[in-house]
């Protein structure tokens, strides 16, 4: 092993995972041809593409006019992330994703942040560029961008995603690579791998002057990003099952709220309260998300027309995101997902504060709704 680390050459290897998508791939791939030709060390360019067969030729001339390396290779995610490594030359390992474009300067800052032993990782900053439409207006308000910007917020990360991170090649080969042993094609690859390495002692440097930009286009869409955060939330029932000392208590869930609501609904029906306590129900699906979107507009600063939807729709991503944990949980026999999540840090609980406030105040307030109700009738 010891003979294997030594002769891994100086130098950096860029991964490059692609699906489909030629346009931005056809961009990423210039600025990144741009970058390997001003940087100042060996470097090379890893391209693993599991598009269908018209659009795999394409990505290959894009590949063969840059002279970086391509490979045809239909896997999961870790699957692909594993081939890529197998077939790095040099040290330091770099993953950025297909829809990036590179900040001049980014292999440099990566390659300069491994100063210490036990960096195993270097996190860069990734930003996000293009149109605003009200989808992505609404999931800026939730959380599921921070892990973008950990780079300008902290020194050491857990974890970072593959939008721009890097990893000592000797490292990723010591602990096997991304796991491919999940039930789904995994999605929190990322996450896991970060927390493992971490695990082992090591650590994630964080730089946020290793920068790339992010398309919000890729996101800027209502059932896609439902889809995505939905297997965000499947994802994080099987990190805490293998990190239970990540464990925590969780405010209420309004999916775990509507469930048990759903069981006395069932409960009540056996006793012909059925129709009448539906129709509760349904008031009380629709009464929380308006609240909510109410009590977060009311909080803002800003006062736009559209603040209302953008707050209402980061709701319902939240939902999917609950929708998608407590499903895999209760599929897996398991009532975890119902009251607990993953803490990464004391930071996270400050982030997500005011969000847990507005959620619990318009979850109280529709029980007593229902109550009140109930009583009137």
């Amino acid at each position: 092993m010891e003979e294997k680390k030594k002769a891994t050459p100086e130098g950096i290897s860029v991964i490059v995972l692609t699906q489909n998508r030629i346009a931005y791939v056809d961009r990423l791939l210039s600025s990144l041809k741009h970058e390997v030709e001003c940087f100042d060390g060996p470097a090379e360019v890893i391209v693993v593409d599991g598009s269908k067969p018209e659009n795999s030729t394409a990505i290959a001339k894009v590949c063969a006019r840059c002279s970086f390396r391509f490979y045809s290779f239909k896997s999961s995610i870790s699957g692909a992330r594993n081939y890529g490594i197998n077939r790095a030359r040099f040290r330091i390992v770099l993953f950025v994703d297909s829809d990036c474009d590179i900040v001049p300067g980014v292999l440099q800052e990566h390659i300069a942040s491994y100063t210490e032993e036990d960096v195993a990782g270097v996190l860069g900053l990734t930003s996000f560029y293009g149109d605003e439409n009200y989808i992505w207006r609404a999931i800026e308000e939730t959380s599921f961008t921070i892990g973008f910007s950990f780079a300008k917020r902290m020194d050491y990360s857990l974890w970072g995603p593959c939008t721009n991170i890097s990893f000592r090649k000797d490292v990723l080969d010591k602990i096997g690579g991304f796991r491919t042993d999940f039930p789904f094609d995994f999605s929190g690859e990322d996450v896991e791998i970060g927390l493992r390495i971490n695990k082992l002692g090591y650590k994630i440097k964080c730089n946020p002057k290793a920068m790339v930009k992010h398309s919000r286009e890729t996101w800027s869409r209502f059932l896609g990003f439902c889809r995505k955060v939905f297997r965000w939330g499947r994802t994080d029932f099987h990190i805490l099952k293998h990190y239970p000392d990540l464990s925590a208590t969780e405010f209420p869930k309004f999916t775990t709220v509507l469930l048990l609501i759903s069981v006395c609904v069932g409960i009540l029906a056996l006793f012909g309260f059925g129709w009448k306590m539906l129709t509760l129900l349904v008031v009380w699906i629709l009464y929380v998300p308006t609240v909510y979107a109410a009590l977060r507009t009311l909080k803002s600063r800003r006062r736009e027309r559209s603040l209302f939807l953008t707050n209402y729709l980061s709701l319902l991503f939240v939902i999917a995101f609950e929708v998608g944990a407590i499903s895999e949980s209760l599929g897996n026999l398991s009532f975890s997902m119902l009251h607990k999540k993953i803490l990464y840090g004391p930071g996270q609980l400050i982030f997500e504060w005011n969000d847990r406030i507005s959620q619990s105040w318009s979850l109280i307030t529709g029980l007593v709704l229902l109550v009140f109700i109930q009583a009137l009738t």
